[in-house]
């Protein structure tokens, strides 16, 4: 059974909110529970808002873990979507065989659609462990 943790804080400095939403990012980063649920319904996010006077919120920074299960300082791209490569910076964010809805893991890179071949990928699509498609 999934847990859920929902928070609405609401901090006097950026620096508290900064610090929350920091420690939140790290757990993610790490935790095997943080994921996306069904397909569309993604449930592993966070954000910093700044509150203006009208109560609007203006959002500072965010975080969501995207379809490969890497947490993501971008907004969500939707699930039609191959989302561009980005260079994983180690293999906390390395691409996965599949993503989280067990298809083949697909980026556009260059103009071309590329789909993983490696259980583990830190490589540029073109030199090890992508196919074109």
């Amino acid at each position: 059974m999934p847990y859920v943790v929902l928070i609405h804080a609401t901090f006097d400095t950026k620096s508290d909110a900064d610090f929350i939403y920091d420690q939140a990012k790290q757990v993610a980063t790490t935790a095997s529970v943080a994921r996306i649920g069904d397909a569309g319904e993604r449930t592993s996010h966070c954000g910093v808002f700044d509150e203006q006077v009208d109560g609007t919120l203006v959002k500072e920074r965010q975080w969501h873990i995207d379809r490969f299960g890497i947490v993501r300082e971008t907004d969500p791209i939707p699930d039609d979507v191959v989302p561009e490569w980005v260079q994983p910076t180690g293999a906390q964010d390395a691409y996965p065989l599949l993503d989280v809805f067990s298809n083949p893991t697909k980026v556009a890179y260059l103009g071309d659609e590329w789909v993983n071949d490696s259980a583990t990928n830190t490589q540029t699509p073109g030199v090890f462990g992508w196919v074109a498609l």
